[in-house]
């Protein structure tokens, strides 16, 4: 059976991917051959495509549209136009998702990606991970702020009650962009008071916590009850036991041996905090 052969729409897209790759290939450090195994498929099927042998696919422009870092929009706005059409993202992920590789969505299709490519989701016939990903997707995501204040210094007592006194928006792409944590869910707010973590965290920042964690499994900050006060610090892990740790070198450090761990409980680690600011 013969071939068909491409439309002149169809090869002017081919010749402008394959330019765009060409300028980028070096900044990106991608040879033909690593794109192709990137993609999944062999080189010489990438060239097939490269060199207007075969017509560009909606599963194809978006997965080299990703591995190039430019939008399909830069080679294909015919493709682009198909995408942000009437159920066009639905037919993207039908496209690209995998189910027996059991790839993550994110790894294929974020929520992000398809904010940005404006598109609305029929998740009908749709994987249920990917559906459910989709149906859990926030824009804005809401983080209670506590009426608890943590010391950077000697210690706060523990509040009888913690009550949610405001709440913070923030755009879920910024949180899932600069924030690492355990669950949304998790995030919460409470204000730092003393000097000790000066300058890293003033007196009187609101600090985001993560619930999530609650063991010390890295150097980082947290937030965490000692013989009945409630503080935030510094925490390395040693051979020999934990050392709590003020950023500000008026303070000492303290060190607790491996036998006395316990006495430490941990309630969340910091993630962030906004400096000399106030919500």
């Amino acid at each position: 059976m013969k071939k068909r052969e491409l439309t002149p729409e169809e090869k002017a897209e081919c010749a402008q991917l394959k330019s765009i790759y060409m300028r980028k290939r070096a900044d990106l450090g991608l040879t033909q051959e690593a794109l192709a195994e990137q993609l999944n498929m062999s080189q010489a099927g990438l060239s097939m495509y490269l060199n207007g042998r075969n017509a560009i696919n909606l599963e194809f422009a978006f997965k080299i549209s990703r591995l190039l870092e430019v939008s399909v929009s830069e080679f294909s706005p015919r493709i682009a136009a198909e995408i942000r059409g009437p159920s066009g993202v639905s037919k993207l992920l039908g496209a690209i998702w995998d189910g027996s590789q059991q790839q993550p969505a994110s790894s294929i299709l974020s929520p992000a990606d398809i904010e940005e490519l404006g598109g609305t989701i029929d998740v009908q016939g749709l994987p249920s991970a990917l559906a459910q990903k989709i149906r859990d997707y926030k824009r804005i995501v809401v983080v209670p702020r506590y009426d608890v204040t943590a010391s950077m210094g000697p210690g706060a007592d523990v509040p009888e009650m913690n009550m949610v006194v405001e709440n913070m928006s923030l755009d879920a792409r910024w949180v899932r962009q600069n924030l690492t944590f355990s669950a949304l869910e998790n995030l919460k707010l409470i204000s730092g008071r003393g000097d000790s973590m000066s300058p890293t965290i003033r007196n009187g920042d609101a600090v985001m916590i993560d619930i999530g964690v609650n063991t010390v499994e890295a150097d980082a900050i947290y937030f965490f009850q000692l013989q009945g006060q409630l503080l935030i610090k510094r925490i390395q892990r040693n051979l020999d036991g934990l050392s709590i740790i003020s950023d500000n070198a008026q303070y000492r450090d303290l060190p607790v041996p491996a036998d006395r761990e316990e006495d430490i409980h941990i309630l969340a680690q910091v993630i962030y905090w906004w400096n000399g600011r106030s919500f």
